[in-house]
């Protein structure tokens, strides 16, 4: 065998065997098993050009070796994983890369499309797996970390919204294969349910909510659309036809995620109490910020920040700790908001 095929075959053997689950049980009737078509597919999905029948002989030439079952219920279809218990040394997995990939199964999981979350299955348990073996034999806590770590919302939390799995899966599918969706979708200002052909762009998930970011039929302008407002979504042949010089990062600068007028930048200036300017001195508002003490104990801050509803949102929050001085426009608008709200309590 030449040495390049030599090669590609042992690079397939060894994403293959990355791919493989890993038994949480020591019972063959619970569990999952992967069956080689799935795997096959995934292959082809990472570019290696493999039939099932190939992925069946790799697999019963690698059960010779390393510790992985057989399930042979299905003759048709095989299914395939890793022992439980299973010295998970050979393919390959740090303790640092476990614990990371730990992280990302907890936190990201609503994140991924479901192919590729179906193709780290292996990965996880995988990971899982080291974890587990290190504990056992060498009484090591490094599991024990995740256990320690918690993500907090900087803001009051609130519950998600029902999403649909089948639809969101979906949308993160022609995102992932930059193709048009057909979808039907309510507006939070509308009542009536409305129909688009969608060209996907980017995801951003702000709070408890996740907006998929996409123009609609040839309009060239960039907008949000919440997932869970979605009643239906169908990925397309066609490919996304991108506005030319969008960028994501770039539209969430200038104020994209803020649901802002595409975030006009202006120059805050503002007076806050001691304690409010020593949080902003531990987590500016713009790289410019700069701050004076003022006579009566209130120190008067300045920088370049655009002008978004999260601005006036946090601005509305700081209540009695904050003075809107400029622009004046701003302060009008902040001032009057907070008198409609006085109104409310008599």
């Amino acid at each position: 065998m030449p040495r390049n095929e030599k090669k590609s075959t042992l690079l397939r053997q060894w994403e293959m065997m990355r791919m493989l689950t890993v038994s949480r049980s020591d019972s063959k009737q619970n569990g999952r098993w992967d069956k080689a078509s799935e795997i096959a597919a995934r292959l082809t999905d990472a570019g290696y050009e493999v039939s099932v029948r190939t992925v069946q002989r790799d697999l019963k030439e690698l059960s010779e070796i390393f510790p992985i079952e057989l399930n042979n219920k299905n003759a048709r279809d095989y299914g395939w994983r890793w022992i439980k218990g299973a010295n998970l040394d050979i393919p390959g997995i740090s303790v640092s890369e476990a614990l990371a990939m730990r992280l990302v199964e907890s936190h990201l999981k609503q994140l991924l499309p479901a192919t590729m979350l179906d193709g780290l299955q292996g990965v996880f348990g995988m990971a899982q797996a080291k974890l587990d073996k290190l504990e056992q034999e060498n009484n090591n806590h490094s599991g024990d970390w995740l256990n320690k770590v918690r993500v907090v919302p900087p803001a009051q939390p609130l519950l998600p919204p029902a999403v649909d799995q089948e639809i969101q899966s979906g949308i993160y599918q022609a995102l992932l294969e930059n193709r048009q969706l057909a979808a039907t979708y309510q507006s939070i200002t509308s009542d009536q349910i409305k129909e688009y052909v969608l060209h996907p762009l980017g995801l951003i998930m702000r709070g408890a909510v996740s907006y998929l970011v996409a123009s609609a039929w040839d309009y060239t302008d960039v907008r949000l659309y919440a997932l869970h407002r979605f009643s239906h979504a169908d990925m397309l042949d066609e490919p996304v036809k991108e506005p030319e010089g969008f960028n994501l990062d770039q539209a969430i600068a200038d104020g994209m995620a803020d649901f802002a007028n595409q975030g006009t930048p202006i120059q805050l200036e503002i007076r806050c109490t001691e304690w409010v300017a020593a949080y902003l001195a531990e987590t500016p508002l713009a790289g410019d910020q700069k701050t004076m003490q003022e006579a009566d104990g209130w120190m008067r801050l300045t920088a370049t920040v655009n002008d978004t509803w999260q601005l006036r949102w946090w601005l509305l929050g700081q209540g009695t700790g904050l003075e809107v001085c400029g622009p004046e426009h701003l302060r009008d608008e902040i001032k009057l908001s907070l008198l409609d709200a006085s109104k409310l309590y008599g």
